[in-house]
């Protein structure tokens, strides 16, 4: 008996997470019985790249909300990665700001969060950032059975993406390229806190497992006996957490400055704090502060389910990420800004 499409619908494919969860989709050994629709801002390249693919562009954006009203009741599968975790209109979750502390780079507390005890994470408080839309999540599944809904919480994400578009770590790649325009290496205060991380890669590969095990007993192919995992767990317990290891903000800043440096780009690679008034213009704006986050977790959940990150760490990510960014065009003046700071000094 062949089997039925299944409907797909993604939004942020051209961004790192949804870029990466695109080509981990298009490489996937049912990729046959997949129809994928992906959400794409009107840039004319980017659809005809995307669409030269096999998969379907639909032209709009977090705004079009009857886009994606009707996208998402015609899918089976709806994969929200897009860029705006307090939108809640297009019901995106990305929850690793709720549960870090803001230390602003001092030690944090020993207190961690397991997706093994989601009571622990739903007593967090409902006015926390992004608490709001989780919510609006976890009370849809109540609300109808038939949704199941899962909320991955990935921590700080390194490693090279495989989208066509965006394929670098912000996290890494925001303190690279303001030591580029600054002329030295910093971190947010001590950096004694502690970021969890997980590899672009194995990130996919746990979106991918959970699409799996849920298609298996939720989706239209699933056998009529099928039943799921204890640990396959959807609306108010279906919290999946990706951490693969802890790095603290001095450890990153000071991997950084030491290929710098030797790549003779930095004068020196002794890490210095940014001044607290110059932190969100020199970094990513206001969430800046999150790299100075103390964030502790554990990914019990999808171990338990076969989940096996085996991709290097974060730290040794990290001389990939910059040649990435000194090989890119857009990064040259940035590059010789630095050296003519440098031999000016």
């Amino acid at each position: 008996m062949s089997s039925k499409q299944i409907n797909i619908f993604l939004t942020g494919a051209t961004g790192y997470i949804g870029g990466s969860i695109l080509t981990g989709l298009l490489q996937h050994p049912n990729v046959s019985t997949f129809k994928i629709t992906a959400l794409i801002r009107g840039d004319e390249n980017r659809v005809n790249k995307i669409a030269s693919l096999g998969v379907i562009p639909l032209i709009g954006s977090n705004e079009s909300h009857d886009i994606l009203e009707k996208a998402a009741s015609e899918s089976h599968v709806v994969i929200h990665t897009s860029n705006s975790a307090d939108d809640i209109p297009s019901v995106k979750s990305i929850l690793s700001a709720v549960i870090s502390e803001d230390v602003r780079g001092k030690k944090g507390s020993n207190s961690i969060y397991s997706d093994l005890d989601p009571n622990k994470i739903n007593s967090i408080a409902d006015d926390q950032w992004h608490r709001d839309v989780d919510l609006l999540i976890i009370n849809a599944a109540q609300a109808n059975p038939l949704l199941k809904s899962v909320i991955v919480l990935p921590p700080a994400i390194h490693g090279i993406g495989s989208g066509l578009f965006h394929r670098d770590s912000e996290t890494i790649g925001s303190l690279i390229r303001a030591a580029l325009k600054r002329g030295k290496i910093e971190m947010i205060g001590p950096g004694e806190s502690k970021w969890g991380y997980s590899h672009i890669g194995d990130l996919v590969d746990a979106y991918i497992l959970l699409l799996d095990q849920l298609l298996a007993v939720y989706g239209p192919n699933a056998k009529s006996d099928a039943k799921p995992s204890p640990y396959l767990t959807t609306g108010r317990d279906g919290y999946y957490f990706t951490v693969d290891g802890q790095v603290s903000g001095k450890e990153v800043s000071e991997k950084i400055g030491e290929i710098l440096y030797k790549r003779g780009i930095l004068p020196s690679p002794t890490v210095t704090s940014f001044p607290d008034d110059e932190i969100e213009s020199a970094l990513f704006g206001p969430f800046s502060w999150v790299l100075g986050c103390q964030s502790n977790s554990k990914a019990e959940r999808l171990a338990k389910l076969g989940w096996k990150p085996h991709r290097p760490n974060m730290i040794d990510c990290i001389e990939e990420q910059v040649d990435a960014i000194l090989n890119d065009t857009k990064n040259k003046t940035l590059i010789q800004y630095t050296y003519t700071k440098k031999n000016n000094s």
